[in-house]
């Protein structure tokens, strides 16, 4: 499998800076999902300036999760969301790179 893989920084609420991940999955109907993309100690972390970009991992290395929560928006009616997070505990560096297009049309 192959998923596109972003960096995101955070800080904690103490100020220690940390990275969370983003990943794109494409179904097999070509619907494209976002997922929070977590990585087993084992096999580390991807480099946050590398990101984004391309792994890839077999299926057998990796599952993915999904939580429905609730949760109350700005104007206090309640919505409900599913959180979905990937799970990988083996890849590797994709020879693709990525290239930004969401400027192409202009």
């Amino acid at each position: 499998m192959k998923a596109l893989i972003f960096a995101q920084k955070k800080q904690t609420k103490e100020g220690k800076p940390f990275n969370t991940y983003l990943a794109r999955l494409t179904k097999t109907n070509g619907e494209e999902i976002v997922v929070e993309a977590k990585f087993r100690e084992e096999c580390g972390n991807p480099k946050a300036d590398k990101c984004p970009m391309f792994i890839e991992f077999e299926k057998a290395d990796a599952n993915l999760s999904e939580k429905k929560e609730k949760y109350i928006d700005e104007v206090g009616e309640e919505k409900e969301v599913t959180r979905r997070k990937l799970w990988i505990s083996k890849y590797s560096e994709s020879s693709e790179k990525y290239v930004d297009h969401s400027l192409d049309e202009f």
